[in-house]
């Protein structure tokens, strides 16, 4: 199974308007501005493309826009 780095699935939340609000023993939380979903990010340096896919999919992106994110972080 393939992994996308923390790093670069951060800088798309935050892309989305997620702001880092606080941390715990092994995820950190992000919350959306102006909102209440949050999203718990596990602190490893590789995620796996399942908790990105339905992560961002939650976010509310098309499957396509997922798609292409995968794509271009894993290149």
């Amino acid at each position: 199974m393939s992994m996308v780095r923390r790093e670069t699935f951060l800088n798309k939340i935050r892309e989305l308007d997620y702001t880092y609000k606080s941390q715990q023993k092994r995820t950190q939380l992000y919350r959306k501005k102006g909102g209440t979903h949050r999203m718990f990010v596990p602190l490893s340096d590789f995620l796996e493309d399942d908790f990105v896919v339905s992560s961002l999919r939650q976010a509310g992106l098309k499957e396509s826009e997922i798609q292409s994110f995968l794509s271009v972080a894993k290149s």
